[in-house]
C-alpha cells in the first residue's frame, strides 16, 4: 500500500501514535508546488511560482483533498517537464518548509514550453492518504 504523504506529516502521525505527541493546528494557509522528473522544484521556473491556498482552496473526496479551484502558475519561464505537485506548511526555503504531501500529476511527466501557461483546472492537482 502507498499514499501521498510527505516525510514530514507521516513522521507526525507515527509520533502521534508511537509517542502520544498531538499533531499541531492545521495552518491556514498552504503553498503548492511542482517538481520536475528529477525531484527538483519548479517554483523559479513558473511565473507564479508556489501558489498560496487557504482551506477553503481545498476540496474533500473521499480519502483525497484536491483544488476547489483553478491552479494558475502562470507561464513557464523555461522548457520545463512536471512530474509531481506538492503541498507545503510555509513558503520559504526548502530548509525551513515541509512537505506534507506530495504526489505525481494525473497527466504525468507533462512537458511545457517556454512561454506556455501552467494550469490545473479544479479537482486535476488530488492527495489521496489511501492511494
Amino acid at each position: 500500500m502507498s499514499n501521498d504523504f510527505g516525510a514530514a506529516l507521516a513522521d507526525e502521525l507515527t509520533e502521534y501514535f508511537a509517542s502520544g505527541t498531538d499533531i499541531g493546528a492545521p495552518e491556514t494557509t498552504y503553498y503548492v508546488t511542482l517538481y520536475d522528473d528529477t525531484g527538483s522544484e519548479l517554483n523559479a521556473s513558473l511565473q507564479n511560482g508556489r501558489l498560496a491556498l487557504s482551506n477553503a482552496d481545498i476540496n474533500r473526496n473521499g480519502t483525497a483533498i484536491e483544488n476547489a479551484a483553478e491552479l494558475n502558475f502562470g507561464e513557464a519561464t523555461a522548457d520545463i517537464t512536471v512530474q509531481e505537485g506538492a503541498i507545503k506548511d510555509i513558503d520559504d526555503t526548502d530548509a525551513n518548509s515541509r512537505v506534507l504531501l506530495r504526489a505525481d500529476i494525473n497527466t504525468a511527466p507533462q512537458d511545457y514550453a517556454d512561454g506556455t501557461r501552467v494550469f490545473f483546472n479544479a479537482g486535476e492537482l488530488s492527495f489521496d492518504i489511501l492511494d
